[in-house]
């Protein structure tokens, strides 16, 4: 951790799961946090839990300005951003057919959109700053699971964006990180009683696998062991992700014929 100590830290949604476990694991070395949320209850138990942090802003990033009062309130406090872990997101669960498309262009301004305009303009507003910026992807971008295509879709353009990247030899300041389903409210909120994709891990320890990944400067984040073996067991065993693929399949459609009952 001793790349953190006093470093300038930039942690959006940061109210909950995964951003909060990030903000728990940085105070102890740095103060020099920017945190922001699109809740107010949520800054409230930022500013109570952590009374030192030195600025937090009510943001909602799924608007096209929403990036625009963190890099005024960089700009005018600070000299550059060392870390910046763009972790805000949301999931969406249903049918393909009766997936929420008529907000789809929120979606992917929160999921896709808004994190790599914030990395990018971090990079223009301070050039000689050696930023490192880290974005929350999802295994998803890899495994297709049923229920989640327009929640997938915007990882997968996320994830391509920066293959892309790299592969320009232009994205060595940038991280993306692939957690597996987390023991948080985050997958709740895609939608009620739906069923929770194997493995599962704790925001915990993904926080704790993008914070030691970050400060080596990796490009991707496995935080789960298991997901990262089990995508290189595919590659000999063809048949380990359509049996993983058919479990979830099962899960979705009792999740399906529940809600249809009820």
């Amino acid at each position: 951790m001793k790349p953190y100590k006093n470093a300038c830290v930039v942690v959006t949604g940061a109210g909950s799961g995964i951003g909060l476990e990030l903000v728990r694991q940085l105070y102890p070395y740095t103060k020099n946090l920017l945190v922001i949320d699109y809740l107010p209850e949520h800054l409230d138990r930022l500013r109570e839990e952590f009374p030192d942090i030195e600025g937090m802003i009510l943001a909602d990033l799924s608007q096209k300005e929403g990036n625009a009062p963190i890099l005024e309130w960089i700009q005018t406090n600070w000299k550059g951003v060392d870390f910046c872990f763009a972790n805000a997101g949301k999931a969406s669960y249903a049918p393909a057919a009766d997936q929420n498309w008529a907000n789809m262009e929120q979606l992917f301004q929160l999921n896709v959109h808004s994190p790599i305009q914030l990395g990018l303009a971090l990079k223009q507003c301070f050039p000689e700053c050696p930023l490192r910026h880290v974005i929350t992807c999802s295994a998803i971008a890899y495994w297709a699971i049923p229920g989640y295509s327009l929640y997938s879709s915007t990882k997968a353009a996320l994830f391509q964006w920066a293959d892309c990247l790299w592969a320009e030899r232009d994205g060595d300041w940038l991280t993306l990180v692939f957690p597996i389903a987390t023991t948080t409210a985050f997958f709740e909120a895609a939608g009620p009683n739906i069923p929770r994709a194997f493995p599962i891990q704790s925001p915990q320890k993904v926080a704790k696998s993008m914070l030691t990944g970050a400060a080596r400067g990796k490009k991707k984040i496995f935080p789960s062991t298991l997901f990262k073996s089990m995508l290189l067991l595919n590659r000999l065993l063809f048949v380990l992700q359509p049996l993983a693929t058919a479990l979830e399949y099962r899960k979705f459609k009792n999740w399906v014929s529940s809600k249809n009952a009820h």
